[in-house]
């Protein structure tokens, strides 16, 4: 009798351990397919004061609030001390780095550059799909060559994304006036405030410069938030959603951007001026 007691009561233990493991499954599931179990946005940083960040910069931000987890995945070159001259060569290495979200707005607060978050309207499943892309991404260090055109912090931010996407594409609908140009309109529209750089983008690229181009390879930071801001994403049973659903300012724009006096014209002049006076000076003593 008393075994047959034991036998019940483990058969009743083993039967609500199952049932509690079931139960934390099934808790752990349904949090996954809510839709905040994972959230997904776009940040857009406003323009620096220097050639690198003059056109600002774009980073994905993943948040999963029941694990208390806020990170800001961001493409960034990885140049060490002296390496300067491979970034003008185009020859930088780069790739996505993870940083807990209150150190990457820090840091940008304290430059008095500008931080907007666009909410994206991702499916939960893409949205962890996203997540796990990226995590991959950062494991995998600098593997990319930087290159301001077709390899920058917000085309990898749309390829990033569209990698994630599960039948659905990006459908673009109203697209600023620029990204339906050149590359040179889009180097113009960049480095306006930048001439030095503009002159650098013409003379690095200039067999591209009035290629057309892939639209993904044209996106600057302020460019793609725009584009989105009247993208959807097409191709699920549900029919189209739109691409960005929420816009919110995190950080005002403080800093202005100075351009250099010492501009490519200038020195253009310069140089026209100090070529003659040579030229003057020679002739006259051979006379």
């Amino acid at each position: 009798m008393r075994s047959k007691l034991v036998c019940i009561l483990l058969a009743c233990l083993l039967g609500c351990g199952m049932a509690a493991a079931q139960t934390v499954a099934d808790s752990t599931k349904a949090a996954a397919q809510d839709e905040d179990f994972v959230r997904a946005s776009l940040l857009v940083i406003g323009p620096g004061n220097d050639a690198v960040t003059c056109f600002g910069h774009a980073a994905i931000r993943m948040q999963c609030p029941s694990h208390q987890l806020d990170y800001c995945f961001t493409f960034e070159m990885k140049l060490a001390e002296g390496e300067y001259l491979k970034f003008l060569a185009g020859e930088a290495k780069a790739g996505f780095i993870a940083a807990p979200t209150s150190l990457f707005l820090q840091q940008y607060t304290q430059q008095g550059r500008g931080i907007t978050e666009y909410d994206l309207n991702l499916l939960p499943t893409e949205e962890q799909a996203l997540w796990r892309n990226l995590d991959r991404e950062v494991a995998q260090d600098a593997r990319w060559s930087y290159d301001f055109i077709t390899v920058n912090c917000a085309s990898m931010c749309v390829w990033i994304i569209e990698r994630s996407l599960q039948g659905e594409h990006i459908a673009y609908h109203q697209l600023p006036a620029v990204l339906q140009g050149t590359y040179s309109d889009v180097m113009d529209y960049i480095a306006e405030e930048a001439p030095w750089m503009n002159l650098y983008f013409h003379l690095r690229y200039f067999s591209q410069r009035n290629d057309a181009g892939a639209l993904n390879d044209k996106m600057a930071p302020p460019l793609l938030a725009e584009a989105w801001e009247h993208a959807s994403f097409d191709g699920s049973p549900g029919g189209p959603r739109p691409v960005i659903v929420a816009k919110r300012q995190l950080v005002p724009q403080n800093l202005v951007p100075s351009s250099c006096w010492f501009t490519p014209t200038m020195a253009l002049v310069i140089a026209i001026i100090l070529v003659t006076t040579i030229l003057l000076f020679i002739k006259r003593k051979k006379r």
